[in-house]
């Protein structure tokens, strides 16, 4: 059982981590080579997990806008949102609109009206260049390669080189089918076949992208109906921060450190931890709740009062709480052990109110600094 689960997990650590890189080999080779290596499978597998691990990938590091301060652990490297969320409707329709271009050009080839493969031509163009936007939005960062924010890259730049691919092979077919005259039904449909086969074939790239403007003023007109904005695209990459567009400026990020149990539960849930205040520890602004501060209130008095056994509890919580810690990487599980927490955060109470004069005073001034 242990054998097949191994297994499995090996299968999807190289689906995540070497699947993408194999796949960007092959789509480059692709693009290049007359004889394409099994085209239809590597662009469907490009797809299908391009689109499953930009989303996972984008979930797992719940980005924030940047009006948000982040939450982060020492030592850990976090971003805001390269993207803003109130300007997903656009940039899902764009990357939707791309796709379902891509697929058209790319599948049915020459069986469209001619007008319907210049249309799908500038809508593959307009996610064209989204991508390498979006790519330059992202550059800035790259190099942290802890952080894996290159593996955001990944999928464009797939789709940089399937969409390419995909227009040079569109246009050599036209350009063999241009002598055999066919005509269709529709006058207009004909209208238009006979313009383009007066145009030079290598002369399709402009025209799309010519249709490409008015496209976006269809698209924009729409989706300013539904409350985005005319330059969403726009505002989408300018209104973040830490980015290579970006145009804002986040507040300061709230450090929590992994060491500690009632730190880390602080990732947990505001209506479940009840953040009270910021406070600073180790020169790093970190926000604070009543556990925490009478975690601390009961390890200055015992520090005080027995220094002997204070030493002996930082042993054990050194020795066993650490490394607990370090697992808790959810809001859920942190919420799980605030709560567990809670029976020591009441012995710790009812020491302090034992053994010190004015407990609530000694509480309420930890994390502030002396001076």
């Amino acid at each position: 059982m242990n054998n097949i689960l191994g297994f499995l997990l090996l299968i999807l650590l190289f689906c995540f981590l070497i699947g993408p890189f194999i796949l960007t080999l092959f789509n480059i080779i692709n693009l290049f080579k007359n004889n394409k290596i099994k085209p239809n499978l590597i662009d469907s597998l490009t797809f299908i997990f391009g689109i499953i691990l930009t989303a996972l990938f984008y979930r797992i590091k719940s980005f924030k806008d940047y009006q948000i301060a982040l939450r982060i652990g020492l030592g850990e490297i976090v971003y805001h949102a390269p993207i803003a969320s109130w300007s997903f409707p656009t940039i899902i329709t764009i990357c939707i609109l791309a796709i379902i271009s891509y697929m058209l050009i790319r599948i049915k080839k020459l069986d469209l009206p001619p007008l319907i493969i210049v249309i799908s031509m500038a809508g593959n163009l307009i996610g064209l260049i989204f991508s390498v936007v979006y790519i330059i939005q992202i550059f800035k960062n790259i190099s942290e390669i802890h952080s894996g924010i290159f593996y955001f890259t990944i999928f464009p730049i797939n789709y940089i080189l399937c969409s390419v691919r995909a227009e040079i092979e569109i246009i050599k077919k036209y350009k063999e089918k241009q002598e055999s005259g066919e005509v269709y039904n529709n006058k207009f449909l004909n209208g238009c076949n006979i313009f383009l086969m007066k145009i030079d074939i290598e002369s399709w790239p402009i025209i799309s992208i010519i249709v490409v403007i008015p496209l976006l003023i269809i698209i924009i007109s729409i989706l300013v109906l539904f409350g985005q904005r005319p330059d969403e695209i726009v505002r989408a990459f300018t209104e973040t921060s830490d980015w290579t567009l970006s145009q804002m400026y986040s507040p300061p990020s709230v450090t929590y450190d992994a060491h500690y149990l009632c730190t880390v539960s602080l990732r947990g849930h505001k209506n479940i931890v009840k953040p009270l205040r910021y406070g600073i520890r180790r020169n790093e602004r970190i926000v604070v709740n009543r556990q925490l501060c009478i975690a601390n209130a009961f390890e200055q008095l015992i520090e005080e009062k027995a220094p002997k056994f204070h030493h002996f509890v930082r042993y054990i919580y050194d020795k066993y709480g650490y490394p607990l810690s370090r697992h808790i990487n959810t809001a859920w599980q942190a919420d799980i052990t605030y709560i567990l927490m809670k029976p020591l955060e009441w012995i710790f109470l009812i020491v302090l109110y034992l053994f010190d004069k004015k407990p609530e005073n000694r509480i309420a001034i930890q994390y502030i600094p002396k001076n």
